[in-house]
């Protein structure tokens, strides 16, 4: 009987934490991620777009080309999209690029929400630097 009660339970949160990943993907539909960093000897930008599906894209200016990097699991990406939400992005006026600049914003239906750093004379957000690193490292470990 305990056993039962034991799977019943761990079924019910796995369940729970697949149907909330969705939840969070479907309210961003048609909202992309995109983050990079540019700038430095060369002025090269390199600009990752994360879509809810999951793909990871790389566009790289000097070259000139667009291809898929990495896919993330959809829990993954729902994770990220609800840092992202949770980061205040869209209400944050943040832009203060340095010689070597990163950025993070938001595209949804033509609208922008963009945060820009790099000046070490001001100092990121700590939400939006923990965002980045971790999307950083989901491109890295995949």
């Amino acid at each position: 009987m305990m056993k039962n009660l034991v799977f019943v339970f761990i079924f019910f949160i796995v369940i729970s934490s697949s149907c909330a990943s969705h939840r969070v993907l479907s309210q961003y539909e048609s909202t992309e991620i995109v983050f990079g960093d540019g700038g430095g000897f060369t002025g090269q930008v390199n600009e990752y777009t994360l879509s809810t599906d999951g793909t990871i894209t790389l566009a790289k200016s000097i070259e000139g080309d667009t291809v898929i990097l990495t896919t993330v699991g959809k829990k993954t990406a729902g994770k990220i999209y609800k840092m992202f939400s949770e980061s205040g992005i869209d209400t944050l006026d943040f832009k203060h690029p340095g010689n070597k600049y990163y950025f993070i914003k938001e595209k949804e239906n033509g609208i922008k929400h963009e945060v820009i750093w790099g000046d070490p004379n001001f100092a990121v957000p700590p939400q939006i630097e923990n965002l980045y690193t971790f999307l950083l490292t989901h491109i890295h470990n995949n």
